[in-house]
């Protein structure tokens, strides 16, 4: 065929002109009998799944037309000889060829006449080379678009070298036109699968190529087909002002419906949309719960959602905003905040510096001096205590601490005062002829009980003895204070109310069989507990003993008393709970195993120390017991004293150590003291602790600690800025 219809390889503008030429030139040299005409319009070769194998002989081609393509057996009209020996339209190619993005387009016309095509590139690496190599080749490539140099020819052994260097040319041509054309639009065909084509010629070799789609009528008419007409338009892209009509039909029924229907409808939508798209309801409908509607409620609502704020959370809060800072520094809010942490700001402000004069509320301050302090307490490593010796070897019976003072009473007949800050010794009251064994402080007052069974009124400022006071017949082992009264017990059974101011005895409370132990006294009432394992209740301006409450089976070492409830612990073991009104025993707090040593109680809440070496927490009113404080940290031996707030529990013992412990979860935080003596005779005898500060009097019995208090500092340091960062 390539000799009896040679190629004209001068009018060769592009590989699509190419093979329209080729195709011209075929059927020019065919017979147009019926039988051999050749249905052009679904020429096609066939997809790279499937291969073609050529015929043997020359000059017989076998056309697989179908009867729709040819019916009765008669070429159509777009298949005449006539037709396919006339040139195709220029419109017709342009439209293709446009369609195609290798052709002529309005767009970029004057660049595409500048471009150099495939075949000059070939004429000039190949001048001379057989026409046949050339037509094999076009055939080969013909089914690529322009974006084909993405796909790859597969390899074929039927190619010879020169079929294979013009195949290689083409992918090279078509990457610099795909370069110089990637400013423009380009539009890429889909491989379909159309009728095969089997044709017997000069022995073509078998090829795997994209088809020619169908849908593009090149020899019909001139004009594109419908479906090129759709493709050629591109849809809109669907926007908020040009939205499918559907979709206006859609919502205009959606506005219809219930409510019951709309959630209905959008759980149905839901159900049937992409993870992609259900991704993006979530970025457009989130952003509508995100209001800052504390900013928009009135203050006093506003407030009152921060009120159920934690003090944590209320700090993070004022971090957001101008407008959420202003509402979370207001002063009654923290005020709330401090009377739930029981925080005194009397208290805070007589022991704290000055603060700013433009701080906010002064409840927040006073609250954020007291986290600080808290920390202080539970994380900062421990400064070096102070040491306040005097007492000789003697023990240390008694210890007070109020401001800025510490007294200590000694077997050694005497009491010292001392500085808390500078750890001085201010003055030594001398007077009683014996042991000194109880003590009570109230401002620059202090009230002593001795061996020599007489109290003694102290000025702390003058260290002068304002008035002894006569009238027990043995050892003072116990006293309360109350405003300008003090309650004293004795060996020798009975109480005895006194006016401190006149050194007057205003009453005497007989009773107890044995020695009374312990007492405390709320102004109205005197509560007492003796050897005599009676609790009693006395009327001190009638003399009156209201109740005696029977129920110990042994000594009563220790009482506590709130006005309401009565709580006394005994060598029993047991710890008993009373209704001060009645006389009746609310709860038997068992647990224990030995002699309760030392007791306090506050908003319901007792912490008894034992001898047993543990330390429990209990809620008075139901009479559970709360926290149990043992465990691997534990003391070792009997608990001596003890003093707790809403944070901790401070314990001390015979062990030589003072723990600190979280009275909420009852976890062992750390040793705030551990003597080197402790277990070989070391003792801590009595502990007294406020917000800032910690006093323990330590000494042993056998010589191997030296007696001594201990100051331990938990305050804010004034070189330091935590307190200002906290704030």
């Amino acid at each position: 065929m390539a000799e009896s219809c040679p190629a004209n390889k001068d009018t060769i503008n592009s590989p699509v002109q190419s093979l329209l030429d080729q195709s011209e030139n075929k059927q020019e040299c065919t017979s147009p009998s019926p039988t051999e005409t050749v249905c052009l319009d679904s020429l096609s070769i066939d997809p790279p799944n499937e291969s073609v194998p050529g015929p043997s002989s020359i000059g017989q081609i076998q056309h697989e037309c179908s009867e729709n393509n040819l019916p009765n057996g008669n070429p159509g009209p777009s298949h005449s000889p006539t037709n396919l020996k006339s040139e195709p339209s220029q419109n017709t190619k342009n439209t293709f060829l446009g369609e195609l993005g290798l052709g002529e387009n309005d767009e970029y016309e004057e660049e595409a006449e500048k471009e150099e095509t495939w075949e000059d590139c070939i004429e000039e690496q190949y001048n001379g080379e057989s026409n046949d190599d050339l037509e094999v080749a076009v055939e080969a490539t013909e089914g690529y678009s322009v974006d084909g140099v993405s796909e790859s020819l597969e390899p074929n052994e039927n190619l010879n070298s020169n079929q294979s260097k013009i195949i290689s040319s083409e992918i090279n041509w078509r990457k610099r036109k795909l370069d110089m054309q990637n400013g423009f639009p380009s539009k890429r065909l889909s491989r379909t699968t159309n009728k095969t084509v089997t044709t017997s010629a000069t022995s073509l070799p078998t090829l795997q190529v994209m088809p020619r789609t169908s849908r593009y009528n090149v020899f019909g008419s001139g004009v594109p087909s419908n479906a090129t007409s759709d493709l050629i338009k591109r849809a809109p892209i669907p926007s908020k002002d040009n939205p499918p009509p559907e979709m206006i039909d859609w919502l205009k029924q959606f506005q219809k419906w219930t409510n019951a229907e709309r959630i209905l409808a959008i759980n149905e939508l839901i159900a049937r949309c992409e993870p992609t798209q259900v991704r993006h309801m979530m970025q457009v409908i989130e952003p509508q719960f995100q209001r800052d509607f504390i900013s928009l409620l009135p203050r006093e609502l506003a407030l009152s959602v921060l009120s159920f704020l934690e003090p944590r959370d209320l700090l993070r809060a004022a971090q957001t905003c101008r407008s959420w800072r202003f509402l979370a520094e207001d002063n009654l809010l923290w005020k709330e905040k401090c009377k739930e942490a029981g925080i005194d700001i009397v208290q805070l402000r007589r022991s704290s510096p000055r603060s700013p004069s433009n701080q906010g509320s002064p409840w927040k301050a006073a609250f954020m001096r007291q986290h600080v302090i808290e920390m202080n307490w539970r994380k900062k490593p421990l400064r070096p205590p102070k040491m306040l010796k005097g007492h000789d070897d003697h023990v240390i019976t008694c210890l007070q601490f109020c401001g800025n003072r510490i007294v200590s009473g000694s077997d050694d007949n005497t009491l010292k005062v001392w500085s808390a800050t500078t750890g001085k010794c201010l003055r030594t009251l001398v007077g009683h002829t014996g042991g000194v064994w109880s003590s009570q402080m109230s401002g620059h007052i202090i009230i002593s009980g001795s061996t020599d069974r007489t109290l003694k009124v102290w000025d702390v400022e003058t260290g002068d003895c304002i008035h002894t006071l006569y009238g027990h017949t043995s050892t003072v082992r116990c006293m309360h204070l109350h405003e300008n009264k003090v309650v004293s017990g004795s060996r020798d059974a009975t109480l005895r109310v006194w006016n401190i101011h006149s050194g007057e005895c205003l009453h005497v409370l007989v009773g107890h069989m044995a020695a009374v132990r312990c007492v405390q006294y709320d102004g109205k009432l005197v509560v007492s507990g003796a050897y005599d394992y009676m609790v009693k209740v006395w009327n001190p301006e009638r003399e009156e003993c209201l109740h005696t409450l029977q129920g110990h089976t042994n000594r009563v070492y220790s009482l506590q008393f709130d006005g309401v409830h009565v709580v006394s612990g005994s060598l029993d073991t047991s710890i008993r709970v009373w209704e001060v009104q009645t006389g009746a025993c609310r709860h038997t707090l068992m647990g224990h195993q030995s002699l309760t040593s030392g007791m306090e109680l506050k908003n319901n809440i007792l912490v008894s120390g034992n001898a047993d070496s543990t330390v429990k927490v209990w809620d008075i009113v139901t009479g559970q017991c709360l926290q149990t404080l043992s465990g691997m940290f534990k003391h070792q031996s009997a608990v001596t004293c003890l003093q707790f707030n809403n944070s901790f529990v401070i314990t001390s013992s015979d062990d030589g150590t003072v723990k600190l412990w979280d009275v909420k979860t009852g976890e062992f935080i750390r040793n705030l003291v551990a003597l080197d003596s402790g277990g070989s005779g070391g003792v801590v005898w009595r502990i007294r602790a406020n917000d800032t500060k910690l006093v323990c009097a330590v000494g042993s019995r056998n010589g191997t600690e030296e007696t001594k208090l201990l100051v331990l500092d938990f305050d804010i340091d004034s070189n330091s800025n935590a307190y200002t960062n906290a704030r």
